[in-house]
């Protein structure tokens, strides 16, 4: 049935009760036309219990449209150039089918990020992937366009309007490979967040000429729409008087603004005519109050971090006219460059091998820390930090920075300028589905989970470069920090006459609670600077100090061995987006490898139970697309028995030089400033040694202060610093005792922080003013006869 005024009369509908309003004007909502004008969305009475269990966020919902819209645009460039999707010949992955389809056309785009290629994105984008924002100021209605494949109106069945739908031959995209989409749920995870009563969205597509092989088929257009029930609450979508889709002619149809426009030009939202394609318009979304450049846009970009394609974004409400009312989702790595530090501006490489002997490529980027407050360094809250699993440069799942302080990576004092990538694209669907909830956004704790997390920790804690600037980090952090010898001095005068407290020292002999550190200790700045690496797009060597590219090497039984090779190639060659080297491995165990600053590693982890005796042998192959090499690298390994360690005789014990334990801290004094943390308790980069870092510029001191006498200042002083000192110690000692110390120390030292920052509100007044309150005894009085 052909209703082109119905489907207008929906395009130019704005909000949810624009579009009921031409619904109930032609009868589609009485119940009589209900039972043979709507029909249930896949095919599923009931079928919320599907939509509602996806995405969680808005943005994270919108992001799964787009995946759709690419997928339909790298078929339709498939399809017209006569190859089957599902064929051998078609391209493996995304990537593979963005470079066979676009060619030099993606190569211009992809460029760094100069005017050139920014132009180039912008231009394909405008063509090809759309997303725009017409309606009100509070619920925009958004309209996603993709020029892709599109669909005939018998097809949106069991496509656009399907739930887990799959015959015979699986789902519509399960078998084709380079394709992201694979749940066949018709991205149905956005209508939780259309419009407020009915969930709307209007569907309108048509097939281009060049994939169907001819121009007579029309567009064809539906209209979801939730129907409240207490006993079936349901989406259903819109049908013909003829119990079929739509259609609406095959005429050129306005669906989007005009390109070409400036950043800042208001553009009417249907202005310029396309022949086929795909418009997807969900009514009244949940998206930010605000011009969707602008939060709506960050907020998908922490989805697409670097997308096979770029998407263009417009503003067309005039209610937030900008300076910027058109931008283009593409690579942030690309523009984070310049943030980055020394060696970790385009990445460094990792390469993780699964146990069912895929490998994983892990890009760690590392930003520069930022001085604010005086001058200190800060991590910039305004950055993308963690660990994120991308699937064709999608986010797929993640965890925040506390994956990086826990004691099985040890990097506290980066973690918040850490950002880590693992590209899973090319594992197989059902490593993915071990690894992955199908919202794209949850990790499942799967036994492959836990052996890939293993794997990351252990080259996360011992990278190089990463070590190093976390020393560097803590460094400057602890660099002003001062001792109060006086103050040390009357707490150790304290500590005589209470034995429990001189515990928390680990000794009760005065003097030897605050123990000077010899030398200058770890945190110590190097005189000489690093030079720093500078590599190349190629590899020209890959090879041991000496020349050769065989080693031997001995690994003691049940403990893990690490072989180094130098190279001249740059950090990102294995994890890079084009022409990305690849190793492959053969012999008798396969290593997790790193390269960063010219030092490619292999970290072997051979099975426990092998005897001693035991060879094993590694043979690797380096080459890429470009023909570098191959480098050919054998490591030949023995496993040996376990060195024994010499046990000492029991010797007297002797005046600690150095404070070790986690329960004997350091005690100094910092300024912070006023609203920085009263008491921070920082641990040594290189060992266990905490430090009590007492910040005299709190704002808390300062008010203890001005309710004291002047004269009592010196008071007030001493029993702020130490009276906090004390308590977190007590604190650090409780907290010692429980299993989370040994794996979340940082966690633990954070809300010991926290606890410390309420008492310094009422330390003062309790150990100054409370004592005079106490209650004294009473004189008995005696009677006189």
């Amino acid at each position: 049935m052909r209703d082109i005024e119905l489907l207008q009369a929906l395009l130019a509908s704005e909000t949810e009760d624009a579009v009921i309003k031409v619904l109930e004007v032609r009868g589609l909502l009485d119940e009589k036309v209900r039972a043979t004008r709507w029909k249930y969305l896949g095919n599923m009475p009931n079928n919320q219990s599907i939509v509602l269990n996806q995405q969680s966020t808005p943005a994270a919902a919108l992001v799964e449209k787009f995946t759709n819209a690419q997928d339909a645009l790298l078929l339709r460039y498939c399809k017209a150039a006569g190859i089957d999707p599902r064929s051998a010949a078609a391209p493996i992955t995304m990537s593979d089918a963005v470079d066979k389809f676009l060619g030099a056309k993606a190569e211009a785009f992809s460029n760094p990020d100069d005017n050139k290629a920014r132009a180039a994105r912008n231009a394909y984008a405008e063509e090809h992937l759309v997303l725009y924002a017409t309606g009100t100021k509070s619920r925009p209605s958004l309209s996603l366009y993709d020029a892709g494949e599109g669909q005939l109106a018998e097809n949106f069945s069991t496509t656009f309007c399907s739930l887990i739908y799959g015959d015979a031959n699986g789902s519509y995209k399960g078998a084709i490979q380079f394709v992201q989409g694979r749940f066949n749920m018709g991205s149905s995870g956005v209508l939780p967040f259309c419009s407020e009563k009915h969930k709307l969205q209007l569907i309108v597509s048509r097939v281009p000429s060049d994939v169907v092989g001819g121009d007579a088929h029309e567009w064809a257009f539906t209209l979801l729409c939730f129907f409240p029930s207490a006993q079936n609450p349901s989406w259903h979508y819109l049908l013909g008087e003829d119990g079929e889709v739509m259609t609406a002619g095959t005429a050129p149809m306005a669906l989007l603004p005009r390109s070409g426009a400036k950043s800042g030009e208001l553009t009417p939202p249907r202005e310029r005519k396309v022949s086929s394609g795909t418009l997807i318009k969900m009514y009244d979304f949940k998206a930010p109050l605000s011009n969707i450049c602008g939060e709506l846009y960050r907020k998908i970009e922490e989805f697409l971090l670097r997308p096979p394609l770029p998407l263009r974004v417009i503003e067309c409400r005039e209610g937030y006219k900008a300076n910027v009312m058109r931008n283009t989702v593409w690579d942030r790595l690309v523009t984070w460059k310049d943030r980055m530090e020394p060696g970790f501006e385009n990445g460094a490489s990792v390469s993780v091998q699964l146990q069912t002997g895929e490998t994983i490529p892990v890009e760690i980027y590392a930003y520069k820390a930022v001085k604010k407050n005086g001058g200190e360094l800060q991590d910039d809250p305004d950055r993308q930090t963690g660990l994120r699993a991308l699937i064709n440069g999608q986010s797929h799942a993640k965890r925040d920075t506390q994956f990086f302080k826990t004691q099985a990576v040890d990097k506290e004092y980066i973690a918040g300028s850490m950002l880590v990538l693992l590209d899973c694209t090319k594992l197989t669907q059902s490593s993915r589905n071990a690894l992955f909830m199908s919202n794209r956004e949850t990790f499942r704790d799967d036994p492959l989970l836990q052996d890939l997390f293993k794997k990351i920790q252990r080259e996360l804690k011992q990278h190089e470069g990463l070590k190093e600037l976390n020393d560097k980090r803590y460094a400057d952090k602890v660099k002003d920090a001062v001792s109060d010898d006086d103050g040390v001095k009357a707490l150790e005068e304290l500590l005589i006459s209470g034995p429990d407290l001189a515990d928390l020292f680990g000794t009760m002999k005065p003097g030897k609670a605050g123990a000077r550190i010899v030398g200058d200790g770890p945190g110590g700045v190097l005189n000489e600077p690093v030079k720093p690496f500078k590599g190349v797009q190629y590899p020209s060597y890959f090879k041991r100090r000496d020349g050769s590219t065989m080693v031997e090497a001995e690994i003691e039984q049940g403990e893990l061995g690490r072989v180094s090779f130098l190279t001249d190639v740059r950090n990102d060659y294995f994890t890079r987006k084009r022409v990305r080297g690849q190793q492959s491995f053969s012999g008798d165990i396969v290593p997790t490898t790193r390269l960063f600053n010219g030092r490619y590693t292999l970290t072997f982890a051979p099975d426990r139970k092998l005897p001693v005796g035991a060879k094993l042998s590694c043979q690797v192959t380096i080459t890429d697309s470009k023909g570098s090499g191959p480098f050919n690298l054998d490591v030949q390994l023995a496993v040996i028995a376990p060195v024994a360690k010499e046990s000492k005789k029991a010797k007297p014990p002797k005046p600690p030089k150095a404070l070790t334990a986690p329960s004997r801290p350091n005690i100094k004094d910092v300024k912070k400033g006023p609203d920085a943390p009263p008491l921070t308790i920082e641990k040594d980069s290189k060992s266990d040694r905490l430090e009590l870092l007492l910040n005299v510029e709190s704002s808390y001191l300062a008010q203890a202060k001005s309710m004291r006498e002047p004269e009592e200042a010196a008071a007030v002083d001493f029993v702020f610093k130490y009276g906090l000192a004390l308590t977190a110690m007590g604190l650090i000692d409780a907290a010692k005792k429980t299993p989370k110390w040994e794996k979340e120390q940082a966690a633990c030292r954070e809300h010991i922080q926290q606890t410390i920052t309420g008492i310094a509100r009422v330390i003062v007044p309790l150990c100054l003013s409370l004592p005079s309150k106490l209650p004294k005894k009473k004189a008995k009085l005696v009677a006189v006869a």
